[in-house]
């Protein structure tokens, strides 16, 4: 009997993992339980340079809040996830706050800038004030890379530890917002009836709203033309006929293939990095047949990374240098913009 029941726990276990979650691990207040202040401060965003209470700001209305135990590249698609679906739900009132825990605030506050600043999320990443256990109502648990609190009418509606993380979540992610949002109507004019039913009657909160739109909007446009771009670019490689080696008679008479001139040496700059996490991300951004938005998510993790420490960002300048000094074995025309875009905002300080 033990031999039938033990595999079938591990398997269930093994699941429950690649799903982000874990048997023994809960985190977050209970169902049905009021929402409890959450002391904030937001460095960027509507919110910024003041104190003010998260959970109160979603007021009546579905949302979220989304706290950060430990941060690193892993966590980054979640992070991702939950701001565009912010963007996209807000139609139907949803609203996030991704915070920070942490133990030293003056720490925090500047890798925040660095972090907020390389992510560019429409809704950005703000500080927890009470430490790294957060507020004592939620009973936050510091094993968990991330705790999920959804919340509607002021109360809580599913608390959800996260530990395995990376975009296996998102899917996951958008069925919990739902849960609490509902879903998108298809009907143009019911959407119009519930856009205009659940529009905020703060004029700052109408601005707010129309902002994210606004930044929601340019991220498709930009995604739809890389995409209109790169199948032009397919199109164009199709089209281009195979170049011929011809035949020219030598000295004897007998036909040799034509010689074609070397190509000069390429002259190769920067290094590769010397940091495991850097390495893995860079093996990813450099596949030849990677696309354009995997390419963001993998520039995104990397400058995230990048920013924790000045000799992280000095190894990352480096990396993108190699890339483009050997552009045409390594990488697509999006990852080459993308690593000068990066050797532009950080250049290397001249040695005086």
């Amino acid at each position: 009997m033990k031999s039938k029941i033990f595999p079938s726990l591990a398997l269930a276990l093994g699941l429950m993992a690649q799903n982000g979650q874990t048997a023994d691990i809960a985190s977050g207040p209970p169902t049905g339980t009021p929402l409890a202040p959450v002391n904030s401060y937001a460095l960027h965003g509507p919110h910024k340079g003041r104190e003010f209470d998260a959970a109160k700001s979603l007021g009546q209305g579905p949302g979220a809040l989304l706290f950060i135990h430990e941060l690193t590249r892993n966590i980054i698609p979640v992070l991702r996830g939950l701001d565009d679906l912010t963007s996209e739900y807000s139609v139907l009132g949803f609203q996030s706050h991704t915070l920070l825990l942490h133990d030293d605030r003056t720490s925090a506050e500047n890798r925040l800038k660095a972090i907020n600043g390389s992510l560019k999320h429409a809704h950005p990443i703000i500080l927890s004030l009470d430490g790294l256990e957060g507020p004592g109502d939620y009973a936050l648990n510091r094993r968990a890379a991330l705790t999920l609190v959804l919340a509607k009418g002021g109360q809580v509606v599913r608390s959800v530890a996260l530990t395995d993380t990376g975009q296996h979540n998102v899917q996951q992610l958008r069925e919990w917002v739902e849960e609490v949002a509902g879903k998108v109507p298809s009907d143009r004019a019911k959407l119009r009836r519930m856009i205009a039913g659940n529009l905020p009657e703060s004029g700052d909160a109408v601005r707010e709203l129309a902002v994210n739109q606004g930044v929601q909007l340019q991220k498709l446009r930009e995604r739809l033309a890389r995409l209109e771009s790169g199948q032009m670019n397919n199109r164009m490689q199709q089209r281009r006929p195979q170049r011929m080696k011809r035949d020219v008679p030598n000295a004897s008479g007998r036909p040799v293939a034509e010689r074609i001139p070397a190509k000069p040496a390429v002259k190769r700059e920067g290094a590769p990095p010397d940091d495991a996490d850097l390495q893995s991300s860079l093996r990813a951004f450099i596949r030849k047949t990677q696309a354009d938005e995997r390419i963001d998510e993998i520039y995104e993790e990397i400058t995230t990374h990048a920013a924790e420490s000045a000799e992280l960002t000095r190894q990352t300048r480096e990396m993108f240098r190699l890339v483009l000094s050997l552009k045409d074995r390594y990488g697509t025309p999006h990852a080459h913009e993308l690593a000068k875009g990066f050797l532009d905002k950080h250049p290397a300080k001249r040695n005086r």
